[in-house]
């Protein structure tokens, strides 16, 4: 064998390699958690360790908290869901499921048994909020199984979509969001991973869903996850913490010492998204720094050279995170995602898996 051949053997078994240890790395996420798999059940481990048997095959689900619904419609599911929270119709009626019968408080934390009851589910979807309540649901419920998911959390969205690829009979669906969602996450890793710390820029990242101000979104909670590895420190990074807490209350003064060199605010529904026009969250975005004049804001970094900006919930929440993702990535680093929009992404998104075409402003300023 020649030196030409050899080599291209070498590649050819490096290649194979790579292959088998990423198929192999998939198959550990399923084989951990499907635990047992037929033509008529199926046997999973939740995302809070619950083993739960269902029978197959599911053709009527209901979902307990909007924010999980648009990983289930983007995976092929709106044949099968019967049954909404009360804030699925007013968030998302360009989803459609119009016909959705209402029977939970969003959060799942109050639900309507006998309406449940009376739509005759085979399988109940409840957040990772309620988990420790899904064995009494499913009791007070005569038996239907209950799944605790949070198909929100970037961390956790990929393996729970695989999951139900398999209970819902969706394994198709589920691949193809899957690798929608690596191919943009995996250019802004491939992008960002030469980066040393000590040259990344500093972010502050604030949850404004209360009317508490200076809370610091942590990395380990499902927004501030979605700003980690965009080639930024957050400043929040170390802060004590526990498991379940997203957000912690600080003072403005640790803010100032820290002069974050961005600042990125936490919107949600009431100030971005569906509707909203630019104009509009540029008038939340700039309200809400003015608030914070009187604690100094003014002084820091970010304010001074015009780097605060505003991203909705629905560009770190469900499938969607990757396009926030991306946003983060282009605010911290406009020279190496020239090429990236994610304005365009979101558009994707809606098309491809939705069906639907959304006015809205989800972010201010988009990064261009």
């Amino acid at each position: 064998m020649n030196i030409i051949k050899m080599m291209r053997f070498a590649v050819v078994i490096v290649l194979c390699m790579s292959f088998a240890i990423l198929s192999s790395t998939a198959q550990i996420t399923i084989d951990e958690n499907i635990l047992n798999e037929t033509i008529n059940s199926i046997t999973v481990v939740d995302e809070i360790g619950r083993t739960v048997t269902i029978d197959l095959p599911v053709k009527k689900i209901i979902v307990c908290d909007y924010r999980q619904m648009e990983t289930l419609l983007a995976m092929g599911t709106e044949d099968k869901i019967v049954g909404v929270d009360t804030s699925y119709h007013t968030r998302y009626p360009f989803l459609g499921l119009k016909n959705a019968t209402e029977v939970s408080l969003t959060h799942a934390t109050e639900m309507d048994y006998e309406k449940m009851l009376s739509l005759q589910p085979d399988l109940v979807i409840v957040p990772r909020s309620q988990g420790a309540s899904a064995n009494e649901i499913s009791k007070k419920l005569q038996g239907i199984p209950v799944l605790a998911f949070d198909l929100g959390h970037r961390e956790q969205l990929i393996p729970e979509v695989q999951i139900l690829g398999h209970v819902l009979g969706k394994k198709a669906e589920a691949n193809r969001l899957i690798n929608w969602i690596q191919k943009y996450s995996n250019i802004v890793e491939n992008r960002t991973k030469d980066l040393k710390s000590d040259d990344m820029p500093t972010f502050y990242y604030e949850a404004t869903a209360t009317s508490s101000k200076w809370k610091a979104n942590v990395p380990v909670g499902r927004s501030g996850s979605v700003a980690e590895g965009c080639g930024g420190r957050n400043i929040a990074s170390g802060l004590n913490n526990t498991e379940g807490i997203h957000s912690l209350q600080m003072d403005p003064e640790w803010v100032l010492v820290k002069n974050p060199d961005y600042i990125f605010l936490d919107f949600h529904s009431a100030k971005s998204g569906p509707g909203k026009t630019e104009k509009e969250v540029k008038d939340a975005l700039d309200t809400m720094i003015k608030e914070r004049t009187s604690d100094g804001i003014g002084n820091v970094t970010a304010v001074r050279n015009n780097h605060t900006y505003a991203i909705d919930y629905d560009f770190v929440c469900g499938p969607r995170w990757v396009v926030g993702h991306v946003c983060f990535a282009k605010w911290l680093h406009p020279d190496l995602f020239k090429d990236l929009d994610p304005e365009q992404i979101n558009k994707e998104f809606l098309k491809d898996f939705m069906g639907v075409e959304v006015k809205g402003t989800w972010v201010y300023p988009m990064p261009k």
